[in-house]
């Protein structure tokens, strides 16, 4: 108890090393950690007790031999019982920050990931979704999925970001557009927000999709969905006047029908007559 109670003591004042010269068994573990992470070590001789050297480099779990790094620099952790200590040397190695960046790509397109911390190699947990260039951050979306990007400093300490690559909407069912009238637009996959460049020509349903026509003009409608996006350049035309002349014509004659609102174009529903497309002769 007596000598106990000295080994104790001497560790209390930081003095563990006066004890080396002691045998008990060597040290067992990894010599390195990353700043903010954690290594295990530990020794054959049960019933001793950890401590630091530094705990301002790193600090060390009295019982369980758990080393955090703390900040860069070399420590020395010694593990003491009452028949001696041991000591190993660990150098706490620096951590990058956190990836910066979107933490998504669209597919055949690129986003530009960064780090506080320079020096370091990206690298892709699967280059048939994404690709990213090791010293540029520069994540090129390949096909649809998930994958993770890794930075990794010389050291060998990393940090990672989970991306995903998503594909690129697209849109059909195009229609014209005329002042106070309304088209709708559908964006696939669905989910997406449908927007606007200039709600003084037309306006759009975020959700629904419905354009409608405010003025003359030419604007771009835009289709985002989980960060990636379609552009429809969509015009907005004058309301034409109603259509004046004969409401019948009979089998194998014609009539003439016009309209004020010249410029247009004259067709007809189906088959059961025709229509001169730009002189309105109806047959």
């Amino acid at each position: 108890m007596k000598k106990l109670f000295v080994i104790l003591v001497l560790i209390a004042l930081g003095f563990p090393h006066l004890l080396d010269a002691q045998t008990i068994s060597a040290i067992a573990g990894l010599s390195n950690v990353c700043a903010g992470s954690t290594i295990t070590l530990t020794d054959a001789s049960s019933g001793g007790i950890w401590s630091s050297s530094n705990t301002s480099i790193a600090t060390v779990g009295s019982s369980s031999g758990i080393v955090t790094g703390i900040t860069t620099g070399v420590d020395t952790i010694y593990y003491t019982t009452v028949g001696g200590s041991a000591s190993a040397i660990i150098t706490v190695n620096p951590s990058p920050a956190a990836i910066t960046g979107t933490p998504g790509v669209c597919l055949g397109s690129t986003t530009t990931l960064s780090d506080a911390v320079s020096g370091g190699t990206w690298t892709s947990s699967n280059t048939s979704v994404a690709t990213v260039g090791s010293n540029t951050g520069v994540v090129s979306g390949v096909s649809p999925g998930s994958f993770i990007i890794t930075y990794t400093l010389p050291a060998g300490c990393s940090a990672t970001l989970t991306m995903t690559d998503n594909p690129l909407p697209f849109e059909f069912a195009l229609g014209a557009l005329c002042v106070g009238g309304t088209m709708t637009a559908y964006g696939s996959p669905l989910g997406g927000v449908w927007t606007s460049s200039n709600t003084g020509i037309a306006t759009i349903g975020s959700t629904s999709g419905i354009a409608t026509g405010i003025s003359v003009g030419c604007i771009t409608l835009t289709y985002t969905l989980v960060g990636c996006y379609l552009l429809r350049p969509q015009c907005v035309s004058a309301t034409p006047l109603p259509i004046t002349g004969p409401g019948t014509v009979c089998a194998g004659s014609t009539i003439t029908l016009t309209d004020l609102t010249s410029g247009g174009s004259w067709s007809a529903s189906n088959g059961i007559a025709t229509v001169g497309s730009s002189s309105g002769i109806v047959t």
